[in-house]
């Protein structure tokens, strides 16, 4: 009975292929939590502050998100599949130079080639499943993808920080590269591009899975495809706008909450660290369970109806956190609890993405949506570290709640479009 349920979670078109992102979508979002694990290792060794330490981060999410757009613009251009292996490839470079660092600004640089060998992934990657999988499939298929980004950013510290505990710093560094390189290998011989059965755009399915996204062709937006400046193919229309702020809430919502949820809990709560490595583990189990199934329900229900579901939840665990009670088993099943809803919303919104888009600009498109996720990502600690310098950790929680409606009203607006 459970393996006929299993099978509806995980059951898509080109399952060779999907598995095949999803494991470099691992490997990426290992590569894009490798420092933190070791950030005091390297303020002991360097003699630098945790504030410089922290800032090696920005540089890296700062480079991350430029060059997101280019990539997309270059996947459209050059291939994705060389495009994701050859990023993956200086993204292992970054990690390498930080390694063999023997100053601070050697680790900046580092940061800023890992930055932008990491850029060219999800341009690349999720534009690869938007082209191979259909309407019936691509809910699944998001949801398979987000389970790899889970899987890795719970991976990178234990597997990191023990390398690093057990043998030293670089050496765990120099390992996580030559994993990347390894699997940019493993990855250009083992997949092999494929198209679509149907060659026409995405339509809509049964169940209305459409989201409001309706096929977009020259056709029907009156033959008048504008470029960003000419440069990127992506029309200049309103459900480009929601979707662009729809990607900003739910990334700014997940980028504070991942960054200071053991913070909350050690600071605030007072748990000890272990508790709360522990409850922050258990949070990504709930965000791993959330993006398979909510990947087959994009499948089968309205995408629109889903997104806000999951939003309007996340805002209402979100708040209610300030008045939970402080104790170690309801903190783990209030966070787990928490990351169900938080990434429910993404297979929702990344396969809305993907209906919207079309071969002569998927890269682009996603380009765009994941620059407002890498921008996201970079506002929401900044956001949550305000908030808990003026209000203290505990009201944090709530006024990112703030953020989560504001996300689940994009969602309504796509109602409109």
């Amino acid at each position: 009975m459970s393996r006929p349920f299993t099978s509806r979670l995980v059951s898509v078109s080109n399952p060779r292929e999907v598995w095949l992102i999803t494991v470099a979508h691992a490997v990426n979002e290992f590569y894009s939590v490798a420092l933190p694990p070791i950030l005091p290792l390297l303020v002991n060794d360097f003699a630098i502050t945790y504030g410089e330490a922290g800032a090696l981060l920005t540089v890296f999410f700062a480079t991350y998100s430029i060059f997101q757009l280019p990539a997309g613009m270059l996947a459209d251009r050059i291939g994705q599949r060389w495009l994701l292996a050859g990023g993956m490839v200086v993204l292992a470079a970054g990690i390498l130079v930080a390694a063999g660092a023997q100053g601070y600004w050697t680790l900046v640089a580092a940061e800023v080639i890992a930055g932008i060998g990491g850029s060219t992934y999800h341009p690349s990657g999720m534009s690869i499943i938007s082209d191979l999988e259909t309407g019936a499939t691509e809910g699944k298929a998001m949801g398979i993808h987000g389970l790899g980004g889970v899987v890795g950013t719970a991976l990178a510290p234990a597997l990191v920080g023990g390398l690093a505990a057990v043998f030293d710093w670089r050496f765990a560094l120099t390992v996580s590269a030559a994993v990347g390189v390894v699997y940019a290998v493993v990855f250009l011989a083992v997949f092999r591009p494929r198209h679509r059965s149907d060659d026409a755009p995405p339509v809509e399915a049964d169940g209305g899975t459409d989201g409001g996204a309706s096929s977009r062709t020259t056709e029907n937006t009156g033959g008048r495809w504008s470029g960003l400046s000419g440069l990127v193919s992506v029309p200049l229309e309103p459900w480009v706008a929601v979707l662009f702020l729809a990607n900003l809430a739910i990334a700014t919502e997940l980028g504070a909450v991942r960054t200071f949820v053991t913070s909350f809990l050690v600071e605030h709560a007072g748990t000890t660290a272990g508790v709360a490595n522990g409850i922050f583990f258990v949070m990504l189990v709930g965000a791993g369970i959330s993006s398979l199934a909510a990947g087959s329900l994009a499948d089968s229900m309205d995408r629109r109806t889903l997104g806000f579901g999951a939003l309007a939840t996340s805002t209402v665990v979100l708040g209610a956190t300030a008045v939970v009670p402080l104790v170690p088993v309801v903190l783990f099943v209030w966070f787990f609890l928490l990351g169900v809803a938080m990434w429910a919303a993404l297979p929702a919104m990344n396969a809305i993405t993907s209906q919207y888009s079309e071969r002569g600009f998927s890269g682009s498109l996603f380009g765009v949506m994941l620059t407002a996720g890498s921008l996201g990502g970079a506002i929401g600690p900044l956001l949550f570290g305000v908030a808990a310098e003026r209000f203290g950790l505990g009201a944090a929680f709530p006024l990112v709640a703030v953020v989560s409606a504001a996300g689940a009203v994009a969602f309504l607006g796509m109602y409109r479009l």
